[in-house]
């Protein structure tokens, strides 16, 4: 962790009007949340076929077997998850104003729980079913319970009920992607934070920050220069926007470099 890197985003942080984050699985890990992708991560202990839409659509009781089992064997922990130091740090610097949005490709709900209210859910969010019929939300609990008697679970209204996160197939809602995107042009400083910036459309949102790949600011296709954007990263190790994209990068475990930020920005606000 490079002390002199945050300092420096502390004082960015400070200065910025409009700061928002970006984040991926790498902030979630340390709370016991599996990634999908990195060697001992989801794909290399389940099917990846299971999270297709097709998949679920045509084997609905497969799909939900599968999870019922990631449950139970605390393989894929997000009901039981809390949040650690780094979302917490997160939810503080939204409650004195230094960040307005985060942004997250992660379903496990961890941001809200640890108290941020301004956020965008890019790929859904696991803790919640949705009727396919009717469009009625639910929590887990009522799942389980009705798991108890009915499988696959049903909605009242009698219609399927599937996890309320984006599986491979289904496009991004429409709302989380616009007003993303709408974030990263307006902002002056995004914090990248944990993940891979390799999974689209998520990862172009660094580069519409920093003005090189906007469909929203311009005219008729042709760009217009953005006022200066800082974009930071805290990753365990370099990305596609390294020395590309980002001003800078801070390498460690997201939760211990965000929770030293912290610390700073308190001791400037006794």
């Amino acid at each position: 962790m490079d002390l002199c890197l945050i300092d420096k985003t502390v004082e960015l942080l400070i200065a910025a009007d409009h700061a928002i984050v970006l984040t991926g699985a790498g902030i979630s890990t340390e709370s016991g949340v599996p990634d999908f992708r990195s060697p001992g991560g989801i794909w290399e202990r389940y099917d990846p076929t299971m999270f297709f839409i097709e998949r679920f659509l045509a084997e609905p009781e497969e799909v939900w077997r599968c999870l019922l089992d990631m449950h139970r064997s605390s393989e894929f922990s997000l009901w039981d998850a809390q949040p650690n130091k780094g979302h917490m740090t997160l939810a503080y610097l939204e409650k004195i104003g230094l960040i307005k949005t985060v942004i997250t490709q992660n379903v496990d709900n961890l941001h809200q729980k640890a108290g941020s209210g301004n956020v965008i859910e890019f790929h859904g969010n696991m803790l919640f079913v949705r009727c396919l019929e009717c469009r009625k939300t639910y929590g887990y609990e009522y799942v389980l319970r009705e798991l108890e008697e009915s499988f696959p679970p049903h909605c009242e209204c009698g219609g399927l009920l599937k996890p309320d996160a984006v599986f491979f197939g289904e496009a991004i809602p429409q709302d989380a992607l616009r007003t993303s995107f709408r974030e990263a042009d307006d902002c002056d400083l995004m914090l990248v934070i944990g993940t891979s910036a390799q999974v689209e459309p998520a990862a172009s949102l660094p580069r519409i920050a920093k003005g090189m790949n906007s469909h929203i600011r311009g005219f008729g296709g042709i760009p217009l220069s953005k006022p200066r954007c800082h974009v930071i990263e805290i990753n365990w190790e370099p990305t596609p926007l390294t020395g590309q994209v980002s001003d800078f990068l801070i390498q460690g475990k997201a939760g211990e470099v965000l929770h030293t930020i912290e610390q700073k920005i308190r001791e400037k606000y006794a």
